[in-house]
């Protein structure tokens, strides 16, 4: 299912924040230690006389009732103090007057020595992981970290991955000033070298070791908890990465339910030494363990095949290698799940082939509009769950928006995810990139229901509404554009800094072009970057369009990346009767025939062609004698298949143009990324800050 551009596709994306995000992180502190204080004095009162209680699982009616209207300024202090709302003959007391009768308090006090000696070599078996979380930043180092203060900058050269630039906040009272992870890492061979990074024993045996060079830095970088830019995504290499962030996935997801299920016994055996409830116990601070919701990971793919892919990886590392009928065992609703996410492949035509990234993109089912709840127990890994109850999601951008805007349904399960992972981030591109953004800044808002989470449990920095500097991102794709880089500029705050995989091109796609001919890049002027669409606008309409009219001058394919650009552009055509036929993405077979038949035989002077056209079909146009590209693009690799559409093959020998033809490429100095995937970097920078206005190019012989 394509999806249609919303009209702001090619504008920069300047939606306002969603009203119930939170940016006042200090006012939220003070509701924090109000709660210390009233559990502090809680702790401190004895209430005699109090009869015990029969023990049960944990349930949310102890929570106290928020209206649903409740305003923002009051919902964290009755989060936070919400299970100080308990009787206080339930309150378990720490420092009395007078002894619990039930058992001496030095008992007590050695009973709660060992507690506190298990936790601490619970936690040392998941340092990384346990620093990472347990750390506490402050109101300062939120600000600065906003404000993007005090970045140190280092650069290193890997083997696989090449220029590794690193971005590390330099917050104090943090352990992350120690720039050792920065070293290339050795390579990860054997199970025990797994072990070595913390990584569950459990995936250990399931591993496919050795790991290769890619994998193995790629999961040092993931494993050290810092947000990570790889656009070097490309089909060769597209399962090794598949495989890293899946392990690094489901090692993230069964440390968190360790530690929770661990402190849950911890809990329970505190509570039935003083014959309480395990609801009516007064937790200590080192028990928050968890966040406002159960879910933790987030993957945003394009396709259902992806999700499929994702679902097959983590089954392998949680189960081994099974069959079939073990695997329906394994998975719950996994026959359901190949039902819903396998087959659906369209049809590639043998004659006339399409290009061979076209037939490795829309590989099985191409479906964009999905959305896939996982929960994992004990023993078994359950697909389909509900929102609230599941540990992972995995979803397209469609799909996940849908989920935000439905209406029935609240989306506070997005609040506490500790891990984003986005992969396959330029095929976003040609479905719609306003999702991927409005999805984006929809996650860990004040969430619109009370949840039935035991608030003792909750980190406190989740509690403080600053879990976005806990989240951490992988973003994958196969090339630079200026998108990208807004993710990770904007809507990334790992507080322990990011990575971005930061190589040069060399040739780019212009080394692909095999017809002979000259190109002409010509730069338009503009102040900012606000302004270039409608100064590109108006160049086209003042030096390129008085073209149209020119008598030889027919045969011109006008090739537009931006479905925004283009709909203006249509509308301007129909205004000045331009002779023009159009091809776009919602055209059916059947105009897109008579189009080509039209501009093949001097029907029309002009071919109106979108970028997502070509995406979805890759049809051949025949016939071009002229081509223009309003803007370099989104593709890389189109600009050389756009060019060789100009071959001698197929022209029409009667159309009376003999061999005049002509390239011109439309751009600012802003499109910098996407003109290196073309000429490469180094001509790049020349064309963007070069003295000249216009640059030749030639594949000429």
């Amino acid at each position: 299912m394509r999806q249609k551009h919303g009209k702001n596709r090619g504008k920069p994306y300047n939606k306002p924040a969603p009203a119930r995000r939170n940016e006042r992180f200090s006012k939220n502190y003070s509701f924090i230690q109000r709660s210390k204080q009233m559990e502090e004095m809680h702790r401190r009162e004895r209430i005699p006389g109090s009869a015990p209680q029969p023990e049960y699982e944990p349930v949310a009616e102890l929570l106290p009732e928020i209206q649903d209207d409740v305003n923002e300024n009051g919902f964290y202090e009755q989060l936070v103090t919400g299970f100080n709302h308990i009787p206080t003959g339930h309150i378990l007391s720490s420092t009395t007057d007078e002894p619990v009768a039930s058992e001496p308090e030095n008992k007590k006090k050695s009973k709660m020595d060992n507690l506190s000696e298990n936790i601490s070599a619970d936690l040392e078996t998941c340092n990384s992981f346990s620093k990472r979380f347990d750390f506490e930043l402050s109101t300062e180092n939120i600000n600065d970290l906003i404000a993007k203060k005090a970045v140190k900058c280092i650069k290193s050269n890997w083997t696989a991955l090449g220029n590794v630039r690193f971005e590390i906040p330099q917050l104090s009272s943090s352990d992350i000033k120690d720039h050792s992870g920065c070293r290339e890492p050795q390579e990860i061979a054997t199970s025990e070298d797994l072990q070595k990074l913390e990584v569950k024993l459990s995936i250990c045996g399931n591993a496919k070791l050795p790991l290769t060079p890619l994998q193995s830095e790629l999961f040092y970088i993931a494993n050290n908890y810092q947000d990570l830019y790889c656009p070097q995504r490309s089909y060769g290499n597209a399962e090794e990465i598949r495989y890293v962030y899946c392990l690094h996935a489901i090692n993230h997801m069964l440390k968190v339910r360790s530690l929770i299920l661990r402190n849950n016994e911890k809990v329970s055996a505190l509570a039935k030494s003083m014959k309480l409830s395990p609801n009516e116990v007064s937790i200590p601070e080192s028990f928050r363990d968890q966040g406002l919701k159960r879910m933790k990971v987030l993957f945003i793919v394009p396709f259902r095949e992806s999700a499929q892919k994702i679902v097959n990886t983590i089954g392998d590392l949680l189960f081994g290698s099974q069959d079939a009928k073990a695997r329906n065992n394994s998975i719950a609703n996994y026959e359901r799940f190949l039902g819903d996410f396998s087959g659906n492949t369209i049809y590639f035509p043998k004659t006339n082939p399409k290009p061979v990234d076209y037939e490795q993109t829309f590989s099985g089912n191409t479906d964009d509009n999905f959305k896939l709840g996982i929960r994992f127990t004990k023993k078994t890994m359950s697909l389909f769950s509900d929102m609230n109850s599941s540990d992972m999601l995995i979803a397209s951008p469609l799909g996940l928006r849908m989920l935000v805007t439905d209406k029935d349904n609240d989306f506070d399960f997005l609040n506490s995810i500790e891990l984003l992972i986005i992969d396959q981030a330029e095929l976003f591109l040609a479905q719609n990139w306003e999702n991927l953004l409005y999805s984006l800044d929809h996650l860990h808002l004040q969430p619109q229901k009370l949840p039935d989470t035991n608030c003792q449990r909750v980190r406190t920095w989740c509690l403080s509404g600053a879990s976005n500097f806990y989240r951490q991102t992988l973003l994958f794709s196969s090339h630079e554009l200026p998108e990208f880089r807004a993710v990770l500029n904007s809507k990334c705050n790992n507080y322990q800094g990011k990575v971005r995989i930061a190589n040069l091109v060399d040739q780019g796609d212009i080394r692909n072009v095999l017809t002979p001919i000259e190109q002409v890049f010509q730069r338009i002027s503009c102040s900012n970057v606000e302004s270039t669409f409608d100064d590109r606008f108006q160049y086209f309409v003042k030096h390129i369009m008085p073209q149209f009219s020119k008598p030889g001058f027919s045969h011109c394919m006008l090739y537009v990346p931006s479905y925004f650009d283009y709909v203006r552009i249509r509308n301007h055509f129909k205004t000045e009767m331009v002779s023009f036929v159009q091809i776009n993405e919602y055209t059916k077979k059947e105009k897109i025939s008579r189009a080509r038949d039209i501009f093949f035989h001097s029907g029309a002077s002009v071919l109106l062609y979108s970028e997502r056209a070509h995406f979805f079909r890759r049809t051949r146009i025949k016939g071009i004698r002229n081509l223009i590209l309003y803007q370099p693009p989104n593709f890389p690799h189109f600009y050389s298949e756009m060019i060789n559409l100009m071959l001698e093959s197929n022209q029409n020998p009667r159309d009376g143009f003999g061999e005049a033809m002509s390239v011109k490429i439309l751009y600012t100095k802003y499109d910098l990324l996407s003109l290196s995937n073309i000429v490469g970097s180094e001509n790049a920078v020349k064309l963007t800050s070069g003295k000249k206005d216009s640059y030749l190019f030639s594949t000429k012989t």
